[in-house]
């Protein structure tokens, strides 16, 4: 029998959540029933690790920056994604960010791809979602039933969106306590000395600035902890004059771009993300993987991540006083942080697991083509 041809389109070529989503994708769909290619818009981090993969990788610029942070059709780009999938001829075209999504579904239902659908990775509702859903009859795949219900409120069809949630690789399961304490030693932190951290875009939905007033207040209480930042992004020098005015450079340490994200998991003692919003949030299941206990944001999907007083705490994103309690709560109780992280690798063993979210995914393309 023929491999279905599946034309991952990514709309972005920096490694983040969508990303990183794209590349368990492409490790993880059965070879033996898929067959599978990427575009993305510009050589970058995910083109050479696609390539490294050794999977077929093409560029097409698709993204149109427009006014008040929305993306425009560009019809050359249009044009070179429609003569790009006449030569590939795929079966499925699954999109991952909206000028993925509004080029190669447009190109999909130009050409008759019998299936077409996106992944909705964030909260975001854009106008054009329902005009694209109706015009080009692509399918929604929402990584949590927050988003799904912030899409159907925006107009697009439910009976359009199946929510599929994320899952984790094995590799995030692994015991890296010997790597931790190489990386301690490396970042200049005592073995014994409590480690908050996050891994996060530094952009402003995930709460950075917040962060560092929590670090602040606990810091004032407990001066032997460290706070950890792991990434790189718009804020990331406005967040380090921030630590300065605040009196925190020797206690917070940024560490830009890592690309030991499993590793790092077990340096945090307590993973901490007051994010303003979350559709599903692929670093807290790495952290939970990791047997971190977390305290984070309720907001979006994070709630069904999260069991509240099970696996970590949650607040809203504007209560300080309760995130500081909570975080010196847990710096305060090593055997509390070690019963919750026991039970947040065990719910996502068995509810986020990478194996559940690609038989999902490739259950859902199948559906799909075979309503063709």
């Amino acid at each position: 029998m023929d491999r279905v041809r599946v034309l991952q389109v990514v709309g972005n070529s920096v490694i983040g959540g969508a990303e990183n989503h794209v590349l368990t994708l492409t490790r993880t769909l059965d070879p033996a029933r898929f067959e599978l290619a990427v575009v993305c818009p510009r050589p970058g981090p995910l083109v050479d690790a696609l390539k490294r993969e050794h999977v077929p990788v093409h560029t097409i610029e698709m993204v149109r920056p427009a006014p008040d942070d929305e993306y425009e059709l560009s019809l050359p780009a249009l044009g070179e994604v429609v003569a790009f999938m006449k030569r590939w001829q795929p079966q499925v075209v699954h999109s991952h960010l909206y000028p993925a999504h509004l080029h190669a579904s447009m190109a999909g239902a130009m050409l008759g791809v019998p299936a077409i659908l996106t992944t909705a990775h964030t909260l975001i509702v854009r106008p054009g979602e329902r005009w694209l859903a109706n015009l080009t009859r692509s399918h929604i795949i929402a990584v949590s039933q927050a988003a799904k219900d912030l899409l159907v409120k925006g107009g697009v069809p439910g009976r359009q969106i199946r929510v599929i949630r994320n899952g984790i690789e094995a590799r995030y399961f692994r015991d890296e306590t010997m790597a931790a304490l190489r990386i301690r030693r490396q970042l200049g932190v005592r073995a014994d000395a409590p480690i908050v951290g996050t891994i996060a875009r530094l952009s402003a939905e995930k709460g950075h600035r917040d962060l560092l007033h929590i670090a602040h207040d606990v810091l004032a209480q407990r001066p032997e902890a460290r706070f950890l930042i792991v990434g790189t992004g718009p804020l990331a020098d406005e967040l380090q004059a921030m630590a300065r005015k605040l009196g925190i450079t020797d206690q917070v340490i940024f560490t830009g771009a890592r690309t030991d994200v499993t590793e790092l998991n077990h340096v945090i003692d307590v993973f901490a993300l007051p994010s303003r919003e979350e559709a599903l949030p692929l670093a807290v299941l790495e952290a939970m993987a990791a047997r971190r206990a977390i305290v984070a944001s309720a907001v979006g999907g994070v709630p069904e991540v999260v069991t509240d007083g099970q696996t970590g705490f949650l607040f809203p994103p504007d209560d300080r006083d309760n995130f500081v309690r909570a975080i010196v709560t847990l710096i305060d109780h090593p055997d509390l942080r070690a019963q919750l992280g026991q039970r947040a690798q065990q719910r996502v063993a068995r509810r986020f697991s990478v194996e559940r979210m690609v038989r999902d995914t490739e259950n859902f393309y199948s559906s799909l083509l075979a309503r063709d």
